[in-house]
This record gives C-alpha cells, sequence and structure tokens, in this order.
C-alpha cells in the first residue's frame, strides 16, 4: 500500500509541552479490500476534538491501473518529545506518525511515495530553519492484547512522517553568544587597570558574575527543565570558571601591591596580560569543543 505526506504548515510550536499544530495531505493507493482510511490512526496526535481529516473524494477514485486512490487533508495538534541537549544549536524532528488501528503487517503494509512526498515551498515556522524531510517504516509491537482473548502476535505497519528544523545558528550567535563575550571582556578589562586600583580590579568580575547568572537565568525560562545540562549550560559554566579566576587572580596580586613599590606593580602588569591572553584562548577552544562534542 502506497501513502504519501506533503507538508503544508506547522504552527504553535510549543517546546515546553513538545507538541505543534501541523496541517498536511496524506494520500493512499492500494488494490484489495482492506479500507486503509476506515481504521486510520496518528499515533502520536493529541487532542482528537481537534483533529480534522478532511478527504477529497467522497469515495476512493479508481485509477487506471485499478488501483484506488484517496487524499486527506490532515489538520491537528502532534507530540514529540523534543531532545535539546545541544540547545540552541538543536535539530528537531517534528514527525506524523501513521498506523492502521486493526489490521496488522501481514494484511497491510505501508510503501512510502518517496517521489511526490514532501513539503511546501512556503512552510516556514518562526525561530526555525525548516532542513529537511524523512520518513520511516516501522514495525510497531504492542505488549498486550488489549483485554481480547486472543493477543494477536503480529506487529503493526507504521509509518513515521518527519520535517526536520533547526535554530538559526544567528540566533546562537547575536543573541546567547555574544552578550556572554562582552560581559566576560568587561570582567577581564579590570586586569587592564593600574594595580593599585584593588577595589575596581575585585569588584567589576564580581559584577561580570552575577550578569553571567541573570543571562543564564533569562535562557533557563525559554527551555523546560531537566536533569541533564545542554550545550549552552556547559558554555556557561566553562565562564563561571573564568570569572572566578579572575577574581581570584585580582584577590593575589592584590595582596602583593600592599607595599605600593614600583616593583610590585610591575609584578602584577606582568602577570595580568598573559592571564587575560590565556582566558580568551581558553574561552574560545572550550566553545569549541562543546559546540563539537
Amino acid at each position: 500500500m502506497l501513502v504519501g505526506f506533503y507538508a503544508l504548515n506547522i504552527y504553535e510550536l510549543d517546546i515546553s509541552s513538545n507538541t505543534y499544530r501541523m496541517d498536511a495531505y496524506v494520500w493512499f493507493r492500494w488494490k484489495g479490500a482492506i479500507d486503509p482510511i476506515a481504521d486510520l490512526e496518528f499515533a502520536n496526535a493529541v487532542e482528537d476534538w481537534g483533529m480534522t481529516q478532511k478527504p477529497s473524494y467522497e469515495k476512493p477514485q479508481k485509477l487506471p491501473d485499478g488501483s484506488l486512490y484517496q487524499i486527506l487533508r490532515i489538520e491537528g495538534r502532534f507530540v514529540q518529545p523534543f531532545n535539546l541537549s545541544r540547545y540552541p544549536l538543536d535539530q528537531q524532528q517534528l514527525s506524523m506518525i501513521l498506523e492502521n488501528s486493526i489490521y496488522t503487517a501481514k494484511d497491510l503494509v505501508y510503501i512510502v511515495d518517496t517521489k511526490d512526498s514532501g513539503y511546501a515551498d512556503t512552510l516556514s515556522i518562526q525561530g526555525w530553519n525548516v532542513i529537511a524531510w524523512k520518513s520511516h517504516n516501522l514495525l510497531r509491537s504492542y505488549p498486550s492484547n488489549f483485554g481480547f482473548s486472543e493477543p494477536e502476535t503480529n506487529p503493526y505497519s507504521a509509518v513515521r512522517f518527519e520535517i526536520v528544523v533547526a535554530r538559526p545558528i544567528n540566533y546562537f550567535i547575536w543573541k546567547l553568544l555574544l552578550p556572554l563575550i562582552i560581559v566576560l571582556a568587561s570582567g577581564w578589562g579590570a586586569l587592564f587597570l593600574h594595580p593599585s586600583y584593588v577595589e575596581s580590579r575585585i569588584a567589576i568580575p564580581v559584577t561580570a558574575l552575577l550578569t553571567i547568572v541573570f543571562l543564564q537565568q533569562s535562557y533557563s525560562d525559554a527551555i523546560p527543565e531537566m536533569g541533564f545540562l545542554v550545550m549552552l549550560d556547559k558554555i556557561y559554566a566553562l565562564s563561571y570558571l573564568l570569572v572566578i579566576a579572575t577574581i581570584m587572580e585580582a584577590i593575589i596580586t592584590a595582596d602583593w601591591v600592599k607595599g605600593e613599590k614600583p616593583g610590585d606593580f610591575m609584578r602584577v602588569v606582568r602577570l595580568d596580560r598573559p592571564f587575560v591572553a590565556i582566558q580568551c584562548l581558553m574561552l574560545i577552544v572550550g566553545v569549541l569543543l562543546i559546540i563539537a562534542f
């Protein structure tokens, strides 16, 4: 049985609830007495009351080769657990899973119409780039007979259509990474002050540390609570270490200049410049490694 998919719109994508609304065409071409539409089930659909399935023809159309054809306009809310481990450079698969609720794979097997399936050129999702579409043929087995006296041992044929989306890299660079770099740079700027300005050399990195805490809180509010660190959390953890190291350097060198001797001041200056350079290098290498792995 041939089945095809053509996505028209995807909207109301909600990361916190792992749901989205999809508007798409789904068509079937088959031979035989089994009607694939009568017992069609969307396995990952939610809110059945808001689901619409509108056939284009009152009855399946008979094609010249003797097969039957029907096309449906599907619109509804679907659920797909999102993997946010690489946030904000994550990719997500927005899927629609089709399955027949009555016939098993021995009677009905879906074959994807890869030639004509796809998505509309006008398909766009605010805050996301549409990358591609994919399909997967599935065999779904259930460890329950659902109360029926004779358990069904054969798996059910299913097909999953996916629209692959990714966040724009500009969002990561300009809205998340750049503010963090500016705050770090302001903290490092304290080490370019004359060593005699002890209070300012300590206060500026401390202020930068507090600012980073608030920056992290702002993006954390945009994603659901998770039991692991996302990619951006790891970058912020690195930033915390760098700022704390800057504070410690300012505190330690403050003790060196208590005597206010010119030689002590030069000793601090000779330490400050390489220290900032090493921290910049650690930030660049660390961010690249976090993104790569």
